[in-house]
């Protein structure tokens, strides 16, 4: 029966000849239907393909005009590629395109300052700057380790300003990837304090904002300030958490006030940030990038340095044991910067020794006897023309009193001085000493003790500049005597004065850069041409003998030699030349006679990354027998915070260098060190004991100093993870000036980088 179905089938089916025709009718209807939706589906699909190509091209191209703009940022290129850059303009945007192509299409970048301080007016740019260059209130923050945060504030405040400088906020934008700790600052540990304040916290710029809102609140009333302060200085402190550890921010503080109309608002001026655009086609990337860059303080930039210069004197006539001729000029060369260097700052310093005119007297009293004194007991008298301490009575017969005030308030900042010759008698101890007070309102209220010596002391000149404070027409001074009650122990004083400071700092000099003359003109742009330079600082200090006076004088030559240096690879300027200076006064025929010139080149180059620098440049004069206080905080020596020692580079030799230099180096007296974490450095040629010598590598006169110490990494001195570095200047029986010292650290720390990236699509 099956068989027999089958076969009935298989003859019905070679029986229809047409079937065929309908299988194939039917095949080619279905194909008619599908085919049109099948071939719109693949052009559809290249269409979309190409269209993927067009966008990936346009990401890509947009992509490297970023790359190329923080590589503009990162070496400081902004200035010669845009002519009208402005480094504190925070309206203007600036654009340029790419010069090569890239998938044939070309990418419109533009770069602009962002300003940063939350709800804060962004002054113009002229504001800004004369804001920043006076320096009266300068605001800068630091990470010292990977989990606090330091903001320091510095008021120099003018005459009659010492009290009327009001804070109304401070603030700190913190970036992406950290966050303020609740409850961490040192502004919230007292809530009876009047500085007491809680932070308030909001997302701002990509990172978070932290403002501390105070009501008027005067600066003398913050941690650690006094009234008779100069500066006004205070430190606020927090702890900071990090997404990633061992990071830290790269953060901008400011600070708003009123009371002082000329400094309405600072901020962290050492860390900038830039807003990046590149746009291709439809597509937009926005970027921001941050650049850290040097300032005269203790704040760090990525990038190395060289440091030239020489003396201005020569001995030439027996016994040739101190300088007599004042040459014209010297030269120094730097010819080892990277083809590929780039110079972000120069600064020349130049500096001597004049023989007399330091001060004009305004007070004076050669100290023969008491006429013009007041004292209550029997521990001053007049003995040989002197006036004599020594204790024997009650506690308020140590003071010695001036009986009459004089009138001070004419005077301009820092001209006055009080000074005196001293010397004790007898064996001293410790507790033994000589100290005085100020006061402003006639002797109603008086500072706190001032040191003029302890223990055993030879004989010198003693000097002290008047706070402005004090500047008043009700000024006296009174002494006080430290212990001194033991037998035989007297403290003497002789030949006091109020006097005014009248030794002037010779500000202009010749300055050549390859063999041509330069100067910048009354708009700062550069100019070749028989014109001296002005300095824009000087700093005048009195020496080891009355009268005698010693000055550093200062100026900011970037835009010269960024013009008139060498070239390199792309015509980026190296600062390798050959330099002169000349046209520097200073006396001769003495044993402190010196003058001479140093030269500051900071560049960044591919070969510097993870260096950080750090310069010090207040004019500080070493009497003998001290450590020179050389960053001015008050503490011997001086400690260097924020930064981070990596592991070494395989065949790295040196952690660290620093530079010094330092006027008045002859040689005679051994007992100079400069000391890196306790250890003596070598200052090139070999000394560890006597390194201010008048002999430094490479110089062609003697007299001053530029010497450069290193840190080995085998030393043991600086480690991996490191994060403070200790530096000493002592000196015994020599006395000289330092004028600049300048450090070098490797570090991991990394600045111009990429902090934040959005991708915009058309």
């Amino acid at each position: 029966m099956i068989k027999s179905f089958k076969e009935r089938l298989l003859k019905l089916w070679y029986g229809e000849k047409g079937q065929a025709l309908i299988a194939v009718l039917v095949l080619l209807t279905i194909g008619s239907l599908t085919l049109t939706p099948v071939l719109s589906h693949i052009g559809t699909a290249l269409e979309t393909g190409v269209v993927y190509e067009n966008r990936t091209d346009e990401l890509y191209t947009a992509d490297s005009g970023i790359e190329d703009a923080i590589w503009q940022i990162k070496y400081d290129r902004l200035e010669p590629l845009f002519d009208i850059y402005d480094a504190y303009d925070y309206t203007t945007s600036w654009s340029y395109e790419l010069d090569d192509p890239l998938n044939d299409l070309t990418a419109n970048v533009t770069i602009r300052n962002v300003w940063i301080p939350k709800d804060v007016t962004p002054p113009t740019p002229e504001d800004a700057r004369s804001i920043v260059d006076s320096g009266k209130l300068v605001i800068a923050g630091t990470a010292p380790t990977n989990s606090n945060y330091r903001i320091k504030i510095d008021f120099y405040p003018g005459p009659g300003e010492e009290d009327e400088l009001l804070v109304e906020s401070i603030g700190i934008w913190i970036p992406l990837g950290f966050s303020y700790v609740s409850g961490s600052s040192n502004l919230e540990e007292e809530p009876f304090e009047e500085y007491y304040s809680v932070p308030t916290l909001s997302d701002h710029n990509g990172g978070q904002a932290v403002i501390w809102d105070f009501s008027s609140e005067n600066m003398t009333r913050f941690p650690g300030v006094s009234l008779w302060d100069y500066p006004q200085s205070t430190e606020i402190s927090f702890e900071y958490t990090a997404n990633v550890t061992g990071e830290r921010p790269v953060s901008i503080s400011w600070i708003e006030t009123s009371g002082v109309s000329d400094v309405p608002v600072a901020w962290d001026v050492d860390t900038k940030i830039y807003k990046a655009t590149s746009a291709v086609g439809n597509t937009v990337i926005d970027a921001y990038a941050s650049r850290c860059e040097l300032r005269k303080m203790d704040a760090a930039i990525a990038g190395d340095y060289r440091a030239v210069g020489n003396s201005l004197m020569q001995d030439n006539y027996w016994p040739y044991d101190r300088r007599d001729t004042l040459l014209n000029d010297s030269d120094a060369n730097i010819s080892d910067i990277p083809a590929d260097g780039d110079v972000i700052a120069a600064y020349l310093y130049w500096s001597g020794w004049i023989d007399s005119g330091f001060t004009t007297t305004i007070w004076y009293d050669n100290c023969s006897d008491l006429d013009d004194w007041i004292q209550t007991g029997s521990d001053w008298s007049s003995y040989s023309g002197d006036i004599r301490g020594h204790h024997s009575g009650g506690e308020t017969d140590r003071y010695l009193e001036m009986s009459g005030a004089v009138d001070l308030s004419g005077y301009a900042s820092g001209s006055v001085v009080v000074e005196w010759d001293q010397t004790d008698g007898g064996t001293l101890e410790s507790t033994d000493g000589l100290q005085f007070q100020l006061s402003g309102d006639g002797g109603s209220n008086w500072s706190a003790l001032i040191d003029a010596f302890w223990d055993d002391t030879s004989s010198e000149y003693f000097y002290y500049i008047v706070p402005d404070a004090y500047l008043t027409s009700q000024f006296k001074l009174r002494f006080f005597l430290a212990d001194m009650s033991g037998s035989s122990e007297y403290a003497y004083i002789d030949d006091f004065a109020v006097a005014e400071i009248t030794g002037a700092a010779d500000t202009s000099a010749i300055f050549r850069i390859n063999g041509d003359q330069v100067y910048l003109d009354v708009n700062g742009d550069p100019q070749q041409g028989a014109q001296e330079l002005t300095a824009t600082e000087a700093q005048v200090l009195g020496n080891k003998n009355r009268g005698e006076y010693s000055y550093a004088s200062y100026l900011d030559v970037t835009k010269l030699v960024k013009e008139y240096s060498d070239h390199g690879d792309d015509d980026n300027p190296t600062g390798n030349a050959d330099y002169t200076v000349g046209n520097v006064d200073a006396d001769t025929g003495d044993y402190w006679s010196y003058a001479g010139w140093s030269l500051i080149v900071v560049f960044s180059s591919p070969e510097t990354a993870g260096h950080q620098l750090y310069l010090f440049d207040t004019f500080a004069f070493n009497g003998g027998n001290e450590n020179l206080d050389f960053d001015n905080d008050g503490v011997p020596g001086g400690d260097i915070t924020g930064f981070v020692v990596p592991e070494p580079i395989e065949g790295e030799v040196n952690a660290a260098k620093l530079t010094c230099f330092v006027g008045e180096g002859d040689g005679i007296y051994d007992g100079d060190y400069l000391v890196f974490e306790g250890t003596n450095l070598s200052d090139g040629a070999g000394d560890i004991d006597d390194v201010w010598d008048s002999e430094s590598v490479g110089m062609s006169e003697p007299g001053v100093d530029i010497d450069t110490f290193y840190v080995t990494w085998a030393s043991g001195l600086l480690a991996a993870d490191d994060t403070e570095a200790h530096i000493d200047l002592p000196s015994q029986t020599d006395n000289w000036n330092l004028i600049y010292i300048i450090l070098s650290l490797r570090s991991e720390t990394v600045t111009g980088s990429t902090d934040h990236y959005v991708i915009h699509g058309g």
